[in-house]
């Protein structure tokens, strides 16, 4: 009987001593858990408090601002008042306002609303619904409607992409540059205009160019014309076209000339008097690229990546860059001898040229590439170059003067047009891709002066698409990061106490 009551005593305080360790062990682990927990919470909060930059995972960064929106930023030395109305503070504008800010000390910004600024919404008529943003420095002031002009078209996918980077960076840098061209695009001739270069223009005007038509048939060149553009006629001027052209030439005009293939047989006299003031000629044919790399495919050696200059601030920094120029039926320039350029005043640097290995079709009737290239001309071809022309002349008050007169030629005119590229696969334009509208706009940037030569342009093709989550969408993320981990930690600690009690 004692030895009965010994056992039961031995087991009862083996399961009291069980019962406490247990006991003992969930509290443990509660304490545990409620630290973690407590932890993880100030965490968040203290790293909330820090404010950090977020970390952009989107393969062309579009939420980050680039080294070279920060260069030109940084030199910025006006007061910049960025004002953004329907905005939320976690947006992801106002994450790039901030970083802006971060950059220039002298920029800063405000979310407008009707409690803190009534006066601005009624001033600018802002109504509800809206996203925009106000632009301020001293008495200059600029409108965005950030619902359309922080986005673009995506041809291949029907999709809006970003470009919030391009439209403020070069806004802020337009408020602030006394200096903004403006070109005129030439009509009449069946060139490629402002509704058919939609890419072009677009950029052109973040970057603080003002664009403008004209035709001469109806218009003298405006004394404000800073360029002048033509782009690819495919009929001849008219003499009265040409001599105004040529005055403006005489007086230091500056002209950015593209030039597409002619697949018939054609002569321009009148447009050719004008290319002799500068001592060239274009070959009508196109090249075709035979080295490997260079064509876009070898079943169309027409669509090519050119040689591009090194040696010219136009193309420096496209020469260093990932991206290329692809050209489409480019022709061929054919230049004065020295003498004669001399004699003109005239001096060229190349710009864009083909391999040794390419070759010129002159037979622009044939039925087919492989009869066209039964007779091609061998080796380097250039496509473009820059000619500059000294022009003597007298002033109103007796004395000799010597105008400058500029001209960027380039004998493809297709590769910065609104031209769907289907040997491509796919339905970008031809504008779109690589560093085509770099090219151009560098080009124009030169010949207006312009002090602020932009690169910030995300490209288009393959660009990342903007994703603004619903109220449904914004729930389940926010579940997905903070509810979901806390339930598993719940479950985790139920299921560890069952089964210590089972043991």
């Amino acid at each position: 009987m004692e030895e009965k009551k010994n056992k039961t005593k031995l087991s009862e305080k083996i399961s009291l001593a069980f019962r406490r360790r247990l006991l003992v062990d969930g509290a443990i682990t509660f304490l545990i858990v409620a630290i973690l927990i407590v932890g993880y919470i100030s965490l968040n909060l203290w790293v909330r408090e820090l404010d950090l930059e977020d970390i952009d995972i989107t393969e062309n960064k579009i939420y980050t601002l680039s080294d070279a929106s920060k260069q030109a930023i940084a030199n910025v030395n006006q007061d910049i008042k960025i004002y953004a109305y329907g905005f939320k503070e976690d947006s992801n504008f106002i994450s790039f306002l901030k970083q802006y800010q971060k950059v220039n000390d002298k920029i800063h910004y405000e979310i407008l609303t009707e409690e803190n600024n009534p006066g601005l919404i009624q001033q600018y008529n802002l109504e509800s619904g809206y996203s925009i943003v106000i632009l301020e420095c001293g008495e200059a002031r600029k409108l965005i409607d950030a619902s359309t002009e922080f986005t673009t078209y995506d041809y291949s996918s029907n999709e809006s992409i970003d470009v919030t980077e391009q439209v403020m960076t070069n806004s802020i840098l337009s408020l602030t540059e006394e200096n903004k061209p403006k070109i005129y695009f030439l009509e009449g001739h069946n060139e490629y205009n402002t509704s058919n270069m939609t890419v072009l223009t677009t950029y052109l005007g973040y970057e603080a160019f003002e664009v403008e038509s004209l035709n001469l048939l109806t218009d003298t060149i405006p004394d404000d014309c800073d360029i002048l553009a033509i782009m690819s006629p495919t009929v001849d001027f008219f003499e009265t076209e040409v001599a105004e052209i040529k005055n403006y030439i005489n007086k230091g005009g500056k002209i950015y000339f593209t030039y597409d293939t002619i697949f018939e047989n054609k002569d321009f006299p009148n447009m050719q008097s004008l290319f002799d003031e500068f001592g060239f000629s274009i070959k009508n044919g196109y090249i075709i690229e035979t080295e490997q790399g260079k064509s876009a495919d070898a079943n169309y050696p027409y669509l090519f990546i050119p040689e591009v200059s090194q040696d010219n601030e136009i193309t420096d920094d496209i020469y260093s860059a990932n991206t290329k120029i692809i050209l489409r039926f480019a022709s061929k320039l054919e230049y004065k001898d020295e003498n004669t350029l001399s004699a003109l005043g005239v001096t060229k640097e190349t710009l864009l040229s083909s391999s040794s290995s390419s070759q010129f079709i002159t037979n622009v009737m044939a039925n087919s590439l492989n009869e066209a290239m039964q007779t091609v001309e061998n080796g380097s071809a250039d496509i473009s170059a820059l000619f500059k022309k000294n022009v003597k002349s007298t002033n109103e008050n007796g004395e000799e003067q010597t105008n400058t007169s500029e001209l960027i030629m380039v004998t493809c005119g297709s590769f910065i047009a609104d031209t769907r590229v289907s040997e491509l696969g796919s339905s970008y334009p031809l504008s779109a891709y690589g560093s085509n509208k770099d090219f151009v706009i560098n080009g124009l940037s030169y010949l207006g002066k312009k002090e602020n030569n932009l690169t910030i342009r995300k490209d288009i093709a393959g660009a990342s698409y903007i994703f603004t989550a619903t109220e449904k969408q914004d729930i389940i993320v926010r579940a997905i990061i903070f509810i979901i981990p806390l339930v598993i930690i719940f479950v985790g600690i139920i299921v560890m106490i069952y089964r210590k009690k089972r043991k």
